[in-house]
């Protein structure tokens, strides 16, 4: 709350509510009206797409139990054990093989772990910092900025990575930006997770963030920990397997999250054209194409970024829920003449590095 107070929160305030209430309590506690115009071109008309929606989802969801489901906290306590158990067997057999596919399930873990986060507090959300990312500046850059500004400049995660990776289209990316990134974008996807604690220390000694030590800090030595405790190796080549297990992690975790979802000469990018109707819903859709394959299971959902669209559009809703929402959202698209498109793995793969290479702003607006 510190840290955004004084932000416009119009965009959070309505993707995090779904029920008229909190918007009703509100009025207890008007102050005064805004003193600036808001700088975000989305709206929130009540007969628009996105509040037609919500008003449609409204009975599905009472049904449901609040907070995350029975489902996705087992699989993720299930990660979290089978992680800890091959992490430890490989560090006691010096197996890369093994460490690779522990690799593979704590990457399965950090993004069932990004269910939890887009809730109220709660133990599971912090299985995301074994990663070395934290999932309380996640809380900020994707929850409350690529989430409600997707694909525009207010994403952090669309700027994060430039200049290296450049997804806006513009006339001066250099012929290196628009290849060779092809190549040396899997040596980011390799470094991710160690490079986000190197960011943070660095802030920390340059004086530009706070040093304050938090319980979360310390979650990612844990597997170190227990590795060294039960393998019976020694410190050194724990340290190497503990190491290389991070290290394919994010190379797995990055490889799903940059290919996953947002980026391809089809969707929407900032610069492109964009609709008449700047509907928050609608605007979503635009901004996001779901894989085939992965909408298929609710376990790849929620370990793979599934059901990405409608995540999107309601971000606090259990993965394991999401697929309830689907008769409605598709009778709402109907109702508007909005197309929902999926594409494939390999579409969005192929698509990511076309986006890389875009130099000139899509003309038309989406549906078009």
């Amino acid at each position: 709350m510190f840290v955004l107070q004084g932000s416009d929160i119009t965009e959070a305030f309505e993707a995090h509510h779904i029920t008229k209430t909190p918007e009703c309590l509100l009025k207890q506690f008007f102050v005064r009206s805004a003193s600036e115009p808001r700088n975000s071109p989305y709206t929130f008309k009540d007969d628009g797409f996105y509040r037609t929606l919500k008003c449609k989802a409204q009975p599905i969801l009472q049904k449901l139990p609040p907070g995350p489901s029975v489902q996705s906290k087992l699989c993720s306590d299930l990660l979290l054990a089978a992680f800890l158990v091959l992490a430890t067997v490989a560090a006691a057999t010096c197996s890369f093989k093994l460490g690779l596919l522990a690799g593979l399930i704590l990457n399965f873990l950090v993004v069932s772990a990004h269910n939890f986060f887009h809730m109220k507090d709660n133990l599971r959300m912090y299985y995301f910092d074994l990663s070395f990312m934290s999932s309380r500046n996640w809380r900020i850059s994707h929850a409350l900025s690529h989430h409600l500004y997707t694909n525009s400049l207010l994403d952090l995660e669309l700027a994060m990575f430039e200049p290296l990776l450049q997804w806006v289209p513009h006339h001066t990316k250099s012929f290196v930006i628009r290849y060779v990134s092809w190549f040396y974008s899997f040596v980011i996807y390799c470094i991710l997770f160690h490079s986000s604690l190197a960011i943070r220390l660095y802030l920390t000694i340059k004086g530009r963030v706070t040093l304050s030590l938090r319980k979360e800090d310390v979650i990612p030595f844990v597997p170190l920990l227990v590795m060294y405790t039960y393998s019976g190796a020694t410190f050194v080549d724990t340290f190497v397997m503990w190491c290389w297990i991070v290290f394919t992690a994010s190379f797995f975790f990055s490889l799903n999250g940059f290919n996953a979802a947002h980026h391809h000469p089809e969707i929407f990018h900032d610069g492109d054209a964009p609709r008449d109707d700047c509907d928050w819903g609608i605007c979503q859709i635009d901004a996001v194409r779901d894989r085939i394959e992965v909408n298929s299971s609710k376990f790849l959902v929620l370990v793979t970024f599934g059901d990405h669209c409608l995540h999107h559009i309601f971000p606090t809703i259990d993965h394991w829920h999401l697929r309830r929402l689907y008769p409605v959202f598709y009778e709402t698209c109907k109702e508007f003449g909005i197309t929902y498109e999926l594409g494939t793995i390999f579409d969005l793969l192929k698509g990511q590095f076309l986006q890389l290479a875009r130099t000139e702003p899509n003309p038309k607006p989406p549906g078009k």
